[in-house]
Formats: structure tokens, sequence, C-alpha cells
């Protein structure tokens, strides 16, 4: 058993797992068909419609179904993928998505045993991700990077990791208010506005100045338009599901009330000073990741491969500080949230109980409550 348990615990053959994986769900959706692989001939198509001119965020429904829903810049990112071949193209996708991951959870200051336990923990959260072929690993791994960055005191870098996870979809942005609670403030907003400037820049070689402007234009009025008629898998989709008088318009001040509460948090915990310790601050990345996806209006299934980062480093930390009923929450998010799509429940079970009840969502919302809390105690009890 001992020697089993080391076998598993190396990176080599964890790394070889999340390779393989990623291979096999590649050729998995490649022998599907087009309709098995959907979201990645959206990016897929996006940079050639960049070039052209055309519209990012209109139908094609000739190319694939549904509508392309991030930032311009990320068509550029994209374009090694649409220029190779189809099926190498895809599983080179997920495998970067994979090894992103992985590389992003290595690199945080833990013991070597946590980062095993997050690594296993995470898998069949990352593997439902890979079969929707979007972006959420990436999203995630670039938020632990920018933990990882600012822990080393690298700022540039630090810096950097937000804006590309905003490049991808607009809310990976949060991870940037981790900066609040390290040194060189100033330096770090400097580096992100020359970030910025940089990576908004990235599609005009390939727009020119005349269809620049409009890129982003169109690209703001999709926003828009999508969040008006979105609830995801989030609080605000909890309150329709189980309260269905809750209207439309009470998304938006959901998440004003969401936004608010973040505030609250991130200033009392810089006036508490709790962010001293790397406990403390493990806790705050935690809150944000937990936090982007449950007040988020665009969340999915997929997209709790973000939310299940925050829930490890939870349990880590309340781990050790012997809380017990830490323990119970993870096991709780591993049966109804990780698990809850999987193939481990029947059919019926997923899709009359499931899906259509939010069940997925409700323990990351227990354990982000749990956490907020946790972050609003006096300064002693942290």
């Amino acid at each position: 058993m001992k020697r089993l348990s080391e076998f598993f615990s190396r990176e080599k053959i964890i790394l070889g797992v999340y390779i393989l994986l990623s291979i096999v769900v590649g050729i998995q959706h490649y022998k599907g068909g087009p309709a098995k692989f959907n979201n990645f001939q959206i990016f897929r198509a996006a940079f050639g419609h960049l070039v052209s001119h055309q519209n990012l965020h209109l139908e094609y429904p000739k190319e694939y179904f549904d509508l392309f829903l991030y930032h311009p810049s990320f068509c550029i990112f994209f374009a090694p993928f649409s220029l190779l071949p189809l099926p190498v193209s895809l599983m080179l996708w997920l495998v970067c998505c994979s090894a992103a991951l992985f590389y992003a959870i290595r690199s945080l200051p833990l013991a070597h045993h946590r980062k095993v336990f997050f690594w296993w923990f995470i898998l069949f959260e990352l593997v439902t991700s890979l079969h929707s072929q979007q972006t959420n690993p990436l999203i995630a791994a670039f938020g632990l990077l920018c933990f990882t960055f600012l822990e080393k005191g690298k700022t540039r870098w630090a810096a950097l990791f937000p804006l590309l996870a905003f490049c991808i979809k607009g809310y990976g942005l949060i991870y940037a208010a981790m900066f609040l609670f390290y040194p060189r403030k100033g330096q770090y907003i400097g580096y992100s506005i020359l970030w910025a400037a940089a990576l908004a820049l990235l599609p005009l070689p390939f727009t020119g100045t005349d269809h620049f402007l409009q890129v982003y234009r169109d690209w703001y009025t999709i926003l828009i338009e999508d969040h008006q008629v979105n609830y995801g898998f989030s609080i605000m989709g909890l309150l329709k599901v189980w309260f269905p008088a809750f209207s439309p318009g009470d998304v938006t001040e959901v998440q004003l009330a969401g936004v608010v509460l973040f505030g609250i948090t991130w200033l009392l915990c810089l006036y508490r000073k709790q962010y001293l310790t790397l406990e403390q601050r493990l806790l705050l990345l935690a809150y944000a990741s937990l936090w982007v996806i449950v007040f988020n209006h665009a969340a999915e299934s997929p997209t709790y491969v973000i939310a299940i980062p925050g829930v490890v480093l939870f349990h880590i930390v309340n781990r050790e500080r012997l809380n017990p009923w830490s323990t119970v929450l993870i096991v709780l998010v591993f049966l109804f949230c990780i698990l809850a799509p999987t193939d481990v429940y029947p059919p019926s079970l997923r899709r009359n109980f499931f899906q259509p009840y939010l069940i997925k969502v409700i323990p990351c919302v227990l354990v982000w409550t749990v956490l907020q809390i946790q972050l609003l105690l006096p300064h002693h009890e942290n």
C-alpha cells in the first residue's frame, strides 16, 4: 500500500494521467463528430472571422452552434490551434489546458502531499471541463499562477496572469484583487496598465485601424445581451430554480450585493491585516475562486474547475487548523458537485434531479458561506 501511494504521488505519474486523459477525451469527441466538439469549433473559427473582418459574435450555423463570447484577443492566442489539422489541434488544446492547471498547482507554496491531494481531487472536475473543450482550466491556472508570482515577489508576471484570464473571460480579472495584500502595489498597477494595453492591441495587426474599434463594440454588445438572459449555475440560478417568482431583473441586484460583500470582506481583511500569514492569503485566494463562480451569471457545470481550487485551499488551511467540519464539506463537494455530472449517478437521477435543481452549485455555496463567515470573524479568531 505504501509503495502504491508513493507511486501515485509522483509528479510524472500524475502529469502522465492528466495528459493521457486529455488525449482520450480528445479522441472520444473527435470520433463523435462535430457536434461533440462544438465549443472547440467556435474557438477555431474565430481567428478566420477576425482576419476576414467579420463580426466575431454573430451566429454562424454552417460552422458551429451557439455564439463566441470571448475577448477579441483570445482569437490571437488560439490562432496556432486554428491553423493546425483539426484532430491534432483538438488533442493539443486539451493537453495544454490540463498541463497548465497541473503546473499551476505545482507552483503553489504547498507541501508536496498537499499538492498531490490537490491534483487528484480536482481531476474529475478537470475531465468534466475537458469534455466541454472550454477555457476554464486555463482561467483557474492563471489565477493560481498570479498568486504564486505575488508570493515570490515577481510583480511583473503576477500582473500578467489576471489580464490573460480577462482576455479569455472578463471575470478572470478578479484574481488581480489579490495584489492589495502584497507590497509593490504601485508597481503592480503600472505593469497591469502596460500589459492591458499590449493585450488590447493584439488584434490590431489583423483588423487594421478601420475595423479595430468595431471589434470591441461587437464584443461589448454581446456581453450586455448575454448578461440579460443568463442565470447560470450560480446563486442567481439557485434562487430562480428554488423560488420561481424570482424576476430576471434581480440577477444584477444579486450580483451587486455580491460585489459589495466582496468589497467589504477585502477592506476588513486589509484593515485587520488578515493577510500576513500564508494561511490567510490562501483563504483569500480561495474566497476569490469561489466567489467568481457562485456569483457568475455565466457559470456552467464545466466552469466549476475554477471554484474547486478554492474548495481545496479552504480544506487545506482548515485541516491544518484541525477543523473537522472542513472534511464534511469537502466530501459533500466531491459527492454532489464534482461527481454530479458523471456516470457515477444514473442518467435519470442526473436528468431529473441534479441538473434541474442545480445540485452541483449547493456544496460550493456552502463552502463559500462558511469561508465568508471565517473571513468576517474578528482577527484573533482567524
